[in-house]
């Protein structure tokens, strides 16, 4: 009797599901997230004005540092463009003075330049606000 209840339906008892369009529950909203405001434009004045801490904050770990003749460089890499920065204990001292190179802070810029990827002299002013800069923590 069981035997031939399933020769006669010949669904072996399965009901077939009709196949339908897999559709999603909507899930939880993603969370909106506002973008970050820009960041504000960097004055080639400020850049003369920053210290050796100033510019670590401001830019990050740079590229590229040497002691050289009283003179600590360090390069910076924006998009597209090298920033050159030089420092010195006193920012309105001749070149030669000597430079601290304990990282204390003290060395001020005195004088700064940017370079574009072929290494031609660029707008330093531009290549400054192209290094990626930290955002203030307050």
């Amino acid at each position: 009797m069981l035997l031939s209840a399933c020769a006669a339906g010949g669904n072996d008892g399965f009901v077939p599901v009709a196949k339908t369009a897999a559709t999603a529950a909507p899930g939880p909203a993603e969370p909106e997230v506002a973008a970050l405001p820009p960041l504000p434009h960097v004055q080639a004045a400020e850049v003369l004005a920053f210290s050796r801490a100033d510019l670590l904050h401001a830019f990050g770990s740079p590229a590229f540092r040497r002691v050289d003749k009283g003179a600590e460089i360090l390069r910076f890499r924006g998009e597209g463009c090298l920033l050159d920065v030089y420092l010195y204990d006193d920012a309105e001292s001749a070149p030669g003075k000597k430079i601290e190179t304990g990282g204390s802070g003290t060395a001020r810029v005195a004088h700064f330049e940017a370079r574009d990827a072929d290494g031609r002299t660029t707008d330093r002013e531009a290549c400054a606000n192209r290094t990626p800069r930290e955002r203030s923590r307050s």
